[in-house]
């Protein structure tokens, strides 16, 4: 049974999930159920993501939104200190 207080960071499954875990700390990984199972859920999910559909907007997207913007204009003066 391993130390709860040494079970590995989400930073650490993190650089895991990349190969990027250093020895000492994969160690642990191979020692703990725990740390494993988070560890393969955490990479299951970057598969997961790396499978999506990747899209981006029609051409002239952003000017069309931004003529739709409506900037209200002041109705009196702010400055006069009333």
């Amino acid at each position: 049974m391993t130390d709860t207080a040494m079970h590995l960071t989400t930073d650490e499954i993190e650089l895991w999930a990349q190969g990027l875990l250093p020895a000492a700390r994969a160690m642990h990984l191979a020692d703990c159920s725990l740390c494993l199972t988070e560890a393969e859920r955490e990479r299951n999910v970057i598969l997961e993501l790396v499978h999506l559909l990747k899209f981006a907007p029609k051409a002239g997207f952003a000017d069309r939104v931004m003529a739709q913007v409506r900037i209200p204009t002041p109705s009196g003066d702010w400055t006069d200190g009333r």
